[in-house]
C-alpha cells in the first residue's frame, strides 16, 4: 500500500476519534443523507443482525464514499453469495490501492471461479499480498554489539521493489563500525512468513578502510527479522558474522527510503 493510501486511510480515524458523536447522530438516516462514515456503521450494524443483503448495500455506499474496507467487505458479502462478477469491481477498486487484505480477497473470488486460469491468478495474488504494502527502498539505523562487547552503529541502506519476486528479493548496501568500519554490498533473501513478520538471510562482500595491505576484504552473512509497519517501516533484530567481527547482533529501525528523499528535498 502507498504511504498516501496509509494516510487516507488513517486520517478518517484519527478525526473520528478526535470528534464527539452528536446525540442526533443516526447511522441510517445519516448514511441515507449522504454520509459515507455513517453507511460504515450501518453496514456494520445490519451485518450484526445478520441482514447481509441491506449490510451490502450500504457498504456499497461507504466504498463509493471513499472508504476502501468498506469495498473489500462488499465484495466479500457479493462472492459469498455467489455474485461474482459483481463482486470485482469493489473489490478491484480496493486492490489498486495496493492493500494485503484486497489481494487476498481478490484472490479468493479469482479461486471461486475455478478455472486453470483464474487459479493460477490467484496464487500470483496471494504471492503477491503480504508484500504489496511495503516499501521499495528502506534505510535502518541498527545498535550492534559485537561477541568482543564492542558497541557502535551500523547502517543499512535496501533496496527491495516487487519486481524482485515480490520484494523476496534485495540488494544493497551495509556499513558498520564496531569495532572497525565495513563498507559492504549485499544480496539477500526473505520471506513473508505474514504481512508483518518478514525473516531474512543475506550474503555481504566489502572491505575494511585503513586495513594493513592485503586484509582489506572482508565477507560475510546475517540472519534477521523484520517486524513491519506497512509502508512506513519495520522493526529489524540481526545476528552475524563477518570477516571483521566474527560474531555480532544489532536492534535496529527501519524507515522507508523515500523519508530520506522527503527530507534531502527540503
Amino acid at each position: 500500500m502507498r504511504l498516501s493510501v496509509w494516510l487516507a486511510v488513517l486520517l478518517p480515524l484519527v478525526t473520528a476519534a478526535c470528534a464527539t458523536p452528536s446525540v442526533a447522530y443516526h447511522p441510517r438516516k445519516d448514511c441515507e443523507a449522504g454520509s459515507a462514515g455513517a453507511c460504515v456503521d450501518w453496514g456494520d450494524e445490519l451485518a450484526g443482525r445478520g441482514e447481509k443483503l441491506q449490510a451490502e448495500a450500504a457498504y456499497g455506499q461507504a466504498c463509493q464514499g471513499g472508504f476502501v474496507m468498506s469495498c473489500i467487505t462488499q465484495g466479500q458479502l457479493l462472492r459469498q453469495r455467489g455474485e461474482l462478477e459483481a463482486a470485482e469491481l469493489p473489490l478491484r477498486k480496493a486492490y489498486l490501492e495496493e492493500m494485503p487484505e484486497a489481494h487476498e480477497a481478490l484472490a479468493d473470488l479469482y479461486q471461486a471461479r475455478g478455472t486453470p486460469a483464474d487459479v493460477k491468478i490467484a496464487e500470483g495474488l496471494r504471492f503477491e499480498a503480504p508484500a504489496i504494502d511495503k516499501p521499495a527502498t528502506e534505510f535502518v539505523y541498527h545498535f550492534r554489539m559485537d561477541s568482543r562487547g564492542s558497541p557502535g552503529p551500523a547502517l543499512t541502506f535496501n533496496v527491495q521493489p516487487m519486481a524482485f519476486l515480490s520484494r523476496r528479493l534485495s540488494l544493497g548496501f551495509h556499513a558498520a563500525f564496531t569495532p572497525m568500519t565495513e563498507l559492504n554490498g549485499f544480496i539477500g533473501y526473505q520471506h513473508f512468513a505474514s504481512t508483518w513478520a518478514v525473516p531474512y538471510a543475506r550474503v555481504m562482500l566489502g572491505g575494511l578502510p585503513g586495513a594493513p595491505p592485503g586484509m582489506g576484504l572482508n565477507y560475510g552473512g546475517e540472519l534477521g527479522l523484520k517486524l513491519c509497519l506497512g509502508p512506513i517501516g519495520h522493526l529489524d533484530f540481526a545476528v552475524g558474522s563477518s570477516r571483521a567481527s566474527p560474531l555480532h547482533a544489532s536492534v535496529g529501525l527501519g524507515f522507508n527510503g523515500l523519508f530520506l528523499l522527503f527530507l534531502a528535498a527540503r
